[in-house]
């Protein structure tokens, strides 16, 4: 991890294209987190589906991103198996790696999203990391627009946390040392855009929205 960082961080200073840094990040941070798993899972392995989730779903992490996953799993865990998760957790603790995780049945998932836009909103950035897959394949059908969040609601809830966010930072970016994440015009108004579109058109990337009408190719 740490010559990782170093080489990345090299690389960023000799201009680097960061579009490239921050997958590299993540990629390293895969390597990691399943060599990790594959050690104390256990029996998990065959029943669970570790998902990246947020940020690191997109496969997007910058040095101090968080690093947040979901533990889908088919019911009410054995204490054995707790028992390894505990051991996955700490060890990824012990080694410097800032996790944030969450263990959740797919009702558990549908049951959270419905009464927070923020958690739905995580859910629909979503890798597989290991597992079989089945349980993250029906992931995407159990938060789905027509069963939750319509597109209206979805709108009118980000507007919402937009607006109270920018207030958070006087409601301009030409702060003396504005927050290039959280300010007006910065990286989360981007990443609203793009959580509004996929939820309303369906579209994944913010050059999809180009053919919609929505933004001029630049």
């Amino acid at each position: 991890m740490k010559h990782a960082h170093e080489a990345q961080r090299q690389s960023f200073l000799d201009n680097g294209a960061v579009e490239r840094l921050v997958r590299e990040r993540s990629a390293t941070i895969d390597q990691v987190i399943l060599a990790v798993w594959h050690h104390h899972a256990g029996e998990l392995e065959q029943t669970a589906d570790l998902v990246a989730v947020g940020g690191y779903g997109r496969a997007e992490l910058h040095p101090h991103s968080d690093i947040d996953f979901l533990l889908l799993v088919e019911n009410d865990l054995p204490q054995a198996s707790n028992d390894s998760i505990g051991r996955f957790l700490t060890f990824l603790w012990d080694i410097g790696l800032e996790v944030g995780h969450s263990v959740r049945t797919l009702d558990d998932c549908a049951e959270q999203a419905r009464g927070d836009v923020t958690v739905v909103t995580t859910l629909m950035e979503t890798r597989l990391l290991a597992g079989p897959g089945r349980l993250f394949a029906e992931l995407p059908e159990r938060i789905s627009v027509d069963k939750l969040w319509n597109a209206a609601d979805f709108f009118k809830a980000k507007v919402g946390e937009q607006t109270k966010r920018h207030h958070r930072y006087h409601d301009t970016a030409y702060n003396l040392e504005p927050n290039v994440k959280g300010s007006p015009g910065g990286l989360r108004d981007i990443q609203t855009i793009s959580w509004i579109a996929r939820r309303y058109l369906g579209s994944v990337e913010l050059e999809d929205l180009v053919n919609h009408g929505f933004v001029t190719d630049g």
